[in-house]
């Protein structure tokens, strides 16, 4: 008996001694919090009324201000705003000084006495600062500050965190009238009135990491009240393994309120080893957040699929950064059946986070075991088996099931799953008398952020005439972004007979037009790159098959016109100076650059007919020729020295020698060739 109690008692004293062992490796647990009980942070005040709330991320600041003013001097309490969390997070809030920071502006007086508190709010409690009274007299415009002493209290997630900003009296020093006002602003970039704060914000653990070959896959997990705003709006979120930075783009996907960022490491030694994994989260400027821990991995020789980390949850589409994104549209004009048609391709070329979800959507296809947004959610299993489905490698059979249901339900997938509306970047296709949507993998079948492409081919018949929208900025409201920028570049073309006729842009700083004409076509190139969601234009065009704008008859008759004016020219000045019109038809030239560059139908001809016009002038008034050949002058009559009489045309005024005494004689001018009569 006495030998069993001395073993339990040692088994006991070594159940204690245990945890507090050096020798144990920490990565034996799945899950390490070390972060983080509460954060030095700014608590922006944001919005107004029933919307104002507080928000650690300068992101949410807008280009305008919010305000409140006091227009009258005040005897009595009254409260400007209140601003609140929009949920708490658990914790203990240290014992701290918080400092409101609030901007204001006096006008129509030379000052303004002030009596302000701020209230702080925690849960059941309350904590009250006063505006100091050093600082209770401002004028003009800057800011003040009022110092609210907190005491340390426990908050849970349905605790009210709150400041309310209070005037007890306002007096206004030497007022301008009736008007004196003090406002206070809060809420945009230069503007940003914040809480300076000590409490808990978040928590940051790192997860037990996941071994595939010699793949190593280490997570960060992120708990907070802002959802994905702790995702999209931080400075940054880094890894390091053994004093290196990763710098391969993590996975993120969501597991209930948690954010889970996964980076791969690549670099493992094989076998079995120890590892110091830290990571970082920056909160805002200043203000950084860590987590770190030890973990033993083995790896082996090999790299298994080597298609990355494959998360077992839907994964986000963006973790703020946005995806890149290419365009390029090719529009081709034709006539068909004596009415319009326009053959438009546009392929998408899509990268990054979005190519990933998009990717690992089609690997599961149908898959009513994972919960997943109903963008994916409602695509139908169709002939895709479950061997088939979550392999981590998309078959031809998924393809052709994506191809085949985009087609009726391609309008929810580009709006709700890709942030862009359809009809504002392909037009109706629902006027479309055929339309087919096809996936490219460019090589890679695995579930992977390697880049894919869309391509939608359409024709669409088009009114004769009637204006029509080639291309409008087409993203849906985003409040995370899901591109990070895009490029855009469209080709268009016309037949012999048809014409864009215009090409109107209403944003030309963020496009570039191109718009030619050759007697076989036009062509339209619109390029832009770097765009961002933001950027807002409006192509539009107005397709005619028209023989006065179509190339070819536009052609015809500007060359006719052209082709007129310089014969009836020449003939004008077959007895005149020929070199004032031979300098002229240096304009061919430029009518024709008109037409090349597309300018309008009518200003080309315009243009035309002007050149014919001053030709008809020029060759109006070129000096005559003599019978040398020498030129007349129009101010002084030419000096003839001969040996025979001349007479004089009474047409052209042109001397004409009489070489013979014969009369009546008849004499052919030799300036005009009208025939003189001469009797006597």
């Amino acid at each position: 008996m006495q030998r069993q109690a001395v073993l339990i008692l040692s088994c006991f004293l070594f159940a204690i001694i245990l945890p507090s062992n050096q020798l144990i490796d920490r990565s034996s647990a799945e899950e390490v919090i070390d972060c983080c009980d509460s954060v030095q942070a700014d608590l922006y005040l944001l919005g107004s009324d029933s919307e104002s709330i507080l928000s650690p991320f300068e992101e949410l600041l807008t280009e305008t201000p919010s305000s409140e003013s006091i227009e009258s001097a005040l005897t009595t309490p009254e409260q400007i705003e209140k601003w609140s969390l929009p949920s708490a997070w658990s914790g203990v809030i240290p014992e701290s000084t918080w400092s409101l920071e609030l901007y204001f502006e006096v006008s129509e007086a030379g000052g303004a006495n002030l009596n302000l508190s701020a209230t702080v709010t925690v849960g059941g409690s309350t904590f009250t600062g006063y505006l100091d009274a050093a600082s209770s007299f401002v004028s003009g415009s800057g800011t003040l500050t009022i110092d609210i002493p907190v005491e340390s209290v426990t908050v849970s997630g349905t605790s009210e965190v709150s400041v309310t900003l209070s005037a007890r009296t306002v007096v206004f020093s030497v007022p301008d009238g009736p008007d004196a006002t003090i406002e206070f602003f809060w809420g945009s970039e230069d503007k940003d009135s914040k809480l300076s704060a000590n409490l808990p914000l978040l928590d940051l653990s790192l997860d037990e990491p996941v071994v595939e070959g010699n793949l190593v896959y280490f997570g960060l997990r992120i708990q907070s009240p802002f959802g994905m705003e702790a995702l999209v709006f931080s400075d940054s979120i880094s890894l390091t393994v053994n004093g290196v930075l990763l710098v391969g783009d993590p996975t993120e996907v969501t597991e209930g309120d948690s954010i889970l960022v996964i980076w791969t490491w690549d670099t493992a030694s094989g076998g079995v080893e120890t590892v110091d994994v830290s990571s970082e989260y920056i909160l805002q400027p200043g203000v950084k957040l860590s987590v770190s821990s030890t973990f033993e991995v083995e790896t082996f020789d090999s790299n298994g699929d080597g298609g990355g980390y494959y998360p077992l949850n839907e994964p986000l589409r963006t973790s703020g950064r946005g995806s890149p994104l290419s365009i390029k549209m090719d529009l081709e004009l034709e006539t068909e059946d004596n009415g319009l048609r326009l053959s438009r391709s546009t392929t998408l070329r899509i990268g990054g986070e979005m190519a990933f979800w998009m990717r690992w959507g089609m690997d599961h296809i149908g898959d009513e075991a994972i919960p997943m947004t109903k963008v994916l959610k409602n695509f139908p299993a169709g002939a895709v088996s479950d061997d088939e489905r979550g392999s981590r490698v998309i078959e031809s059979i998924e393809v052709n099931q994506f191809e085949g249901y985009m087609g009726s339900y391609f309008t929810t997938y580009f709006q709700d799953g890709l942030g862009i509306e359809s009809e504002e970047l392909l037009g109706d296709l629902s006027d479309s008398d055929t339309f087919a949507i096809t996936l490219d993998l460019l090589g890679e079948e695995r579930v992977t952020n390697a880049p894919l492409t869309i391509r939608i081919d359409s024709i669409t018949p088009l009114e004769n005439g009637a204006s029509y929208k080639l291309i409008r900025s087409f993203f849906t409201s985003q409040t995370t972004p899901l591109w990070s920028s895009y490029d855009l570049a469209i080709s268009g073309s016309t037949s012999l007979m048809t014409s864009f006729t215009i090409v109107d842009l209403d944003s030309s700083d963020l496009l570039e037009v191109d718009h030619l004409r050759f007697p076989w076509g036009e062509m339209v190139t619109i390029r832009g790159e770097g765009l961002t969601k933001s950027d807002d234009f409006s192509i539009n065009t107005v397709p005619t098959t028209s023989p006065l704008h179509a190339p070819l008859t536009l052609t015809i008759i500007i060359i006719v016109i052209l082709a007129g004016g310089l014969f009836l020219g020449f003939k004008m000045v077959r007895q005149r100076n020929r070199y004032p019109l031979l300098i002229e038809t240096i304009l061919i030239p430029l009518v024709f650059l008109m037409h090349f560059f597309a300018y309008p139908p009518l200003f080309v001809l315009s243009s035309s007919s002007g050149v014919v016009m001053v030709w008809l002038a020029t060759a109006l008034v070129s000096p005559k020729k003599l019978n040398g050949g020498a030129t007349e002058t129009p101010t002084k009559a030419p000096n003839i020295v001969t040996s025979f009489p001349t007479i004089n045309c009474p047409q052209c005024g042109v001397a004409n020698p009489v070489t013979s005494t014969e009369r009546p004689i008849r004499l052919a001018c030799t300036g005009c060739e009208r025939i003189i009569k001469i009797v006597a």
